[in-house]
Parts: structure tokens; C-alpha cells; sequence
């Protein structure tokens, strides 16, 4: 498995988690709050607005045709349910059902990370939450601009919740990122493996 490297800083994250934390164990995703949702509004009102006003342009250097247009349009709003989609599939967590509470979870969490070489926190409040935090992606652009990949694991009772998202100063929504699912299908397969041999001892927490 390919580690994620640790950015060793930016823990903002944390004030936020803490507070959506039983919200996210209940339904498997962030809340749709005014900072994760306003930017996807603003971009879906921006491009139906402006590809509504490009429309007559369109028509007067062509054949004006209702198919044209209806497809058009159709267009238009498969573009604006794609970018809801991509909203919700960036604030949804993965979740793998165990066998297991969540002590013992957090133990699933702590040998499954530490086993493969990936640096990680937890939070100093909410010891069940693991978080591994990307270097700065922007750095080659412009070092002074943060944008990381935030991987987040949740112990909770009979389950496990993984998620991957991207975050940082920019104004921009980026497609949302696969890693959970690849890191979700490796945990699974590795409780799979390990299901008999996990016990309430956990191993030190390799912090950042």
C-alpha cells in the first residue's frame, strides 16, 4: 500500500470534527453546513446562469431547433446534478461493518495504520477519530496556498467510517478524491485477515 505523507501540521480540521462527530456516526456523512455548501452553489448558479445566457447567442449563428435546445437544456442540468452529486460524494464516509465496539475498533484502526507505515493523529477529545493529513499539494505552484488531502478514520460501535477529501484556502471544488475507497477495500481485506488476532491492547500512537 501506498502511504499518504503527513503534512505534520494543519490541525483546523480538529474544532470541526468534534463537533460534527456524532452527527457523522449517525449519518454516515458531514453535515451539509454553509462551508461546505455555499462554494457548489455559487459555481451551479454561476454556470446556469451563464449557459442560459449563452443560449440566444447560440441560436442566432445557428438553426434554431427545439431538439437543439431541449438537449441543451438537458445538458445544462445533468452538468448541475453532476456537481451535486460530487458534493455528496465528497462529504459521505465509507463504512465497514465489524464485529466489534468501538474500543476494539480503535484498535483495528491503530494496528491497521501502524502496520502500514502511515503516520497519522488522533484527536486529543475524541480518541476514536484518526486523521492522516497530505503534504501540501500546492507546493510546486505556490507554497503559500494550502491544499492537502485529509483521510479520516472513525471508531464507533459495530462499524468503521472512512473518508477522503480534499481541503485548503482556494476557492475551488475538486473532484472528490478516491482514496477512501481504495484504503476502505484494504481495511477490510486486512480485518479479514487479522479477524481472530485483534484484542483490547492497543499499540502506541504513532502521532505526528
Amino acid at each position: 500500500m501506498k502511504a499518504i505523507e503527513s503534512s505534520g501540521g494543519n490541525t483546523d480540521w480538529s474544532k470541526d470534527i468534534l463537533k460534527d462527530l456524532e452527527f457523522i456516526k449517525a449519518k454516515k456523512r458531514y453535515p451539509i453546513d454553509k462551508k461546505r455548501f455555499t462554494p457548489t452553489t455559487v459555481i451551479a448558479i454561476v454556470f446556469v446562469i451563464a449557459a442560459r445566457m449563452a443560449l440566444p447567442f447560440f441560436f442566432s449563428v445557428t438553426t434554431h431547433s427545439s431538439f437543439i435546445e431541449a438537449a441543451v437544456s438537458i445538458f445544462i442540468a445533468v452538468m448541475f446534478v453532476v456537481l451535486v452529486l460530487q458534493l455528496f460524494r465528497t462529504i459521505k464516509f465509507d463504512v465497514i461493518p465489524t464485529p466489534y465496539f468501538l474500543q476494539e475498533n480503535r484498535t483495528v484502526i491503530n494496528k491497521f495504520l501502524s502496520e502500514n507505515h502511515l503516520a497519522f493523529s488522533q484527536h486529543k477529545e475524541a480518541p476514536e477519530v484518526f486523521i492522516i493529513i497530505s503534504k501540501n499539494l500546492n507546493l510546486s505552484a505556490n507554497p503559500n496556498k494550502e491544499y492537502r488531502e485529509i483521510m479520516v478514520f472513525i471508531a464507533d460501535d459495530k462499524q468503521i467510517l472512512v473518508n477522503s477529501h480534499f481541503s485548503g484556502n482556494k476557492f475551488r471544488i475538486s473532484p472528490p478524491s478516491q482514496n477512501y475507497k481504495r484504503m476502505a477495500n484494504e481495511l477490510r481485506k486486512w480485518l479479514n485477515e487479522h479477524i481472530n488476532t485483534i484484542n483490547d491492547s492497543t499499540l502506541p500512537v504513532k502521532a505526528n
